[in-house]
């Protein structure tokens, strides 16, 4: 029974395999980790949307800006998991009644947080998230 022989690898060609592997590894972590952070910039304005839809709905049925609408929002900034005081909230006008237009306004410094970003989008995001509604609300009249 003859014994095969392998074939002799250089010594060259290990470390090269090896190198490969570090330079494809980092990529592929870079492409990984900046996926990642993109959905959570991507789950931040989505939170931001929601609680500025829910504030200018709770500000048209209260008619404008109201200690109700402004608390509205915050509850949800803290159910998505901002904090609401990063959080710069406008509400115009400070009193409407029917028909008026409302608008709300947010906006947040989002924190980049991969290093491997930060040199390219810098060290945070400005997101921001404006919505307009109607208000409903009835002023009673004299009469």
């Amino acid at each position: 029974m003859a014994m095969e022989e392998r074939p002799k690898t250089r010594r060259g060609e290990r470390g090269a395999v090896t190198v490969e592997f570090i330079l494809t590894a980092t990529l592929l972590f870079l492409i990984l980790f900046s996926m990642v952070e993109f959905a959570f910039i991507f789950n931040a304005k989505l939170i931001m949307t929601g609680a500025a839809r829910e504030g200018a709905r709770r500000a048209a049925v209260t008619g404008g800006a109201t200690p109700e609408a402004y608390s509205c929002i915050q509850e949800y900034l803290v159910l998505g998991g901002i904090q609401p005081g990063e959080v710069a909230t406008t509400i115009e006008p400070r009193q409407a009644s029917y028909g008026t237009a409302i608008r709300v306004r947010l906006v947040y410094e989002y924190p980049v947080i991969t290093v491997f970003l930060r040199p390219i989008v810098g060290e945070s995001l400005i997101l921001t998230a404006e919505v307009l509604s109607r208000g409903e609300k009835v002023r009673a009249t004299d009469g």
